[in-house]
C-alpha cells in the first residue's frame, strides 16, 4: 500500500507542475552535460567529475520533477563557474528512470558500471529509490535520494544512501509547535493522500491529549487529481460547525489549496486555516491572492528567504539562490526548488572531501554537521541519513508569504 501512496504523493506534490511548469529534458534517455557556467571568473576546465542523475523525465513522478531539476542544475552550474572541485567541473549524466523501479535499476547499473559515476542523485519517488538502493550498496556508490520518508517506509540507514528531504514526523513536530505558539486548543483536521500530510495528522491525533489540545481528525483522504472538492469542503465545514474549533488544518497539494481554502471561507469559516509544506509554493496564489488570504503554511525557508530574520541559518545563501533562480527561470523558489538546492549543497560537501574517491565522498557526507540548507541543518550520522526540521510558520498576505516564526 505504501508504494501506491508514496508514488501518488510524488505525483501530487505537483499535479501543480502539470499546470504551471514545463517539464525539462529531451527525447533521449541519457544526456551528458557539464553544467554550463553562468557567472564570470575562473570556470572549471579540468577533467570532469561524473555524477549520475536518476531523473523522472517521464512517468508518474514527472510532473513534480522540473523544479527540482532546475534548482540542482543551477547550483552545479554555479559551482563550476567558481572553479568546480579543484579546477574540475562536475558533469551531470542524466538518465530517465521513467518513474519505474525496473527502469531505474537498469539505467542506474549503466551509470555505475559503464559511465563510472562517483555519486547518484535521485530517484524522486520511493519505489524506484528502494529498487536502486541495493545497487548503491553493492557497488559502494553514494546516493542522494529525493523521495520523502514515510511512517511506513522510513529512511533505511543503509551505508551508501542518504535522503535529502524531511518526513511526516518533522511536519507533525512543526505543527505541534505552531499549535503551542498560537494557543490553539481544539482542531478539526483533514488531508489528501500525500503521506507527509495525512501521516503528520495521524501523529498529531495520537499525541493530542498529551500535548494539551483536542483534535478531530477526518480520516477520509482525497485523491490528488480531484477537481471537484465540494464533498471535502462540505464535510470539513460540517465538522467546523459541529465542533467549533480554534483552527482548521487542511493539508493539501498546491493546486487544491486555493480551491479548498476559498470554498471554506465562502461557506463562512472565520477561524484560521493551516496547511502543510506542500502548499509552500507561489502557485497557491493562482486563483488570486484573496482565495488564500490569511492562510497559515508550514514551510521551508526558501519559499521567501528575504523575509527570514537576520541570523537565520543559510539566509544569505538562500537569498542568493532565490535571486539567481528568479533571474534565470522567472519564477519564485519553493519547497521543491529547495530540495534541489539542498541536494547540491550536500553533494558539494562530499565532493570537496573525496573528489572522485567514492568512499571518501560517502564518509564526508555522513560526517556533515550543522550544514545550513533550506530545510534547517544537515546533521547526518551512521545512524541517521535523513534531514530533519527546517520548517517555519508562514502566512499568505497580499499574494506573498509573510514569515511568522521559526518552528523546528
Amino acid at each position: 500500500m505504501i508504494r501506491k501512496l508514496t508514488m501518488a504523493g510524488l505525483i501530487a506534490v505537483l499535479l501543480v507542475a502539470v499546470l504551471f511548469v514545463v517539464a525539462c529534458g529531451g527525447e533521449d534517455e541519457t544526456t551528458t552535460t557539464a553544467a554550463p557556467t553562468e557567472t564570470t571568473g575562473g570556470p572549471a576546465a579540468g577533467e570532469p567529475i561524473k555524477v549520475g542523475v536518476l531523473a523522472s523525465l517521464t512517468g508518474t513522478a514527472a510532473p513534480a520533477f522540473p523544479v527540482i531539476q532546475k534548482a540542482y542544475e543551477l547550483e552545479i552550474a554555479n559551482i563550476n563557474a567558481k572553479g568546480g572541485i579543484n579546477g574540475r567541473p562536475i558533469e551531470l549524466i542524466t538518465v530517465d528512470d521513467k518513474s519505474d523501479p525496473a527502469t531505474a535499476v537498469s539505467v542506474a547499473t549503466k551509470l555505475i558500471t559503464q559511465d563510472k559515476v562517483v555519486a547518484l542523485l535521485g530517484p524522486l519517488s520511493t519505489p524506484p529509490a528502494l529498487a536502486v538502493q541495493p545497487l548503491a550498496e553493492q557497488y559502494e556508490v553514494p546516493m542522494l535520494r529525493w523521495d520523502t520518508p514515510t511512517l511506513d517506509s522510513p529512511a533505511s540507514n543503509t551505508k551508501w544512501d542518504f535522503i535529502c528531504s524531511v518526513g511526516p514526523m518533522d511536519v507533525a513536530d512543526a505543527l505541534e509547535k505552531q499549535i503551542a505558539a498560537e494557543g490553539w486548543k481544539k482542531i478539526v483536521a483533514a488531508a489528501d493522500i500525500l503521506p507527509p500530510n495525512f501521516q503528520a495528522l495521524q501523529l498529531l491525533e495520537k499525541d493530542a491529549a498529551s500535548k494539551g489540545f483536542e483534535m478531530v481528525y477526518l480520516a477520509d483522504t482525497w485523491q490528488l487529481d480531484a477537481t471537484d472538492l465540494t464533498p471535502q469542503i462540505n464535510k470539513i465545514y460540517a465538522a467546523y460547525k459541529e465542533h467549533n474549533p480554534d483552527v482548521l488544518f487542511v493539508m493539501s497539494a498546491v493546486v487544491q489549496t486555493p480551491m479548498l481554502t476559498k470554498g471554506l471561507l465562502d461557506q463562512g469559516v472565520t477561524v484560521p486555516i493551516e496547511s502543510g509544506p506542500v502548499s509552500g509554493h507561489p502557485d497557491i496564489f493562482g486563483m488570486g491572492p484573496e482565495a488564500v488570504e490569511g492562510l497559515y503554511i508550514i514551510g521551508a525557508g526558501c519559499i521567501n528567504p528575504e523575509q527570514l530574520p537576520d541570523g537565520y541559518p543559510a539566509k544569505e545563501a538562500m537569498v542568493d539562490f532565490a535571486t539567481r533562480y528568479k533571474a534565470k527561470y522567472n519564477e519564485a523558489t519553493s519547497l521543491f526548488a529547495g530540495l534541489g538546492f539542498d541536494s547540491a549543497r550536500i553533494l558539494l560537501e562530499g565532493l570537496k572531501a573525496g573528489v572522485d574517491d567514492k568512499a571518501k565522498i560517502r564518509d564526508a557526507i555522513e560526517g556533515i554537521k550543522d550544514l545550513p540548507v533550506s530545510q534547517g541543518f544537515v546533521n547526518f550520522s551512521p545512524e541517521d541519513h535523513q534531514l530533519h526540521g527546517g520548517y517555519n510558520s508562514w502566512q499568505a498576505v497580499s499574494g506573498a508569504f509573510k514569515f511568522v516564526r521559526t518552528l523546528n
